[in-house]
């Protein structure tokens, strides 16, 4: 039994992460999708790093968990249990694994952006008004984390989000989805990262945070 919420850490800029030749045939051809080298090889990884965790839990070969996607896009296993989300952006990445339905959201913090017009178009109205209040060095400090924890909501609820590409999740699966009860809080990470994990219910209950290696 799982209390409360387990999260690993992966960096995924380690040297040792397996290659995609063990991925199932879906996992490899979207890993060959990618235009660029370290964004495929990013993504791999945090596969892998998926995988192992958990393959902790259900004692098996990380190339033998079966995955699949749910109704609204979010993989899951295939018939057990635990629930678990993952989320990565530049080298990290981060699981989370619990007995109810969680979503966890990671983003790099990149200088240059237009805050204020991303919160405009992927922030609820009341976040969003936050970060056009702040002065502009503040900025960033207040977007990043109403963003992740707004994204870790929505994965929570089984939407498919947009990753670390910052584009706004579909207000129609938002609007017909956020009636339930959801607890979210704020991760701490590594410098220049900003997260948040969100379970199902009114409390989170206890976090466990584990680093991953490469080799497991």
């Amino acid at each position: 039994m799982i209390d409360g919420v387990h999260i690993w850490r992966a960096a995924l800029d380690d040297p040792g992460w397996p290659g995609p030749e063990e991925l199932p045939p879906p996992e490899r051809e979207r890993a060959a999708a990618f235009l660029r080298e370290d964004a495929a090889r990013r993504w791999v990884a945090a596969r892998w790093a998926l995988r192992r965790v958990l393959a902790r839990y259900l004692e098996k070969a990380p190339a033998a968990v079966e995955l699949e996607v749910g109704e609204h896009g979010k993989p899951r296993l295939r018939g057990a249990v635990p629930r678990f989300s993952l989320s990565h952006s530049a080298g990290l990445a981060l699981v989370a694994v619990c007995e109810r339905e969680v979503g966890i959201d990671v983003e790099a913090v990149r200088p240059g952006r237009n805050l204020v017009a991303l919160a405009g178009r992927a922030l609820p109205a009341a976040e969003a008004a936050s970060v056009r209040a702040a002065e502009p060095a503040e900025q960033a400090a207040v977007f990043y984390p109403a963003w992740t924890r707004h994204e870790a909501r929505l994965k929570c609820l089984g939407a498919v989000t947009s990753g670390t590409s910052l584009r706004s999740t579909t207000s129609e699966v938002a609007d017909r989805r956020l009636a339930p009860e959801i607890a979210v809080v704020d991760l701490d990470v590594p410098p220049g990262y900003t997260a948040a994990v969100a379970v199902m219910g009114s409390k989170i209950g206890p976090l466990r945070l584990d680093a991953l290696s490469p080799k497991g």
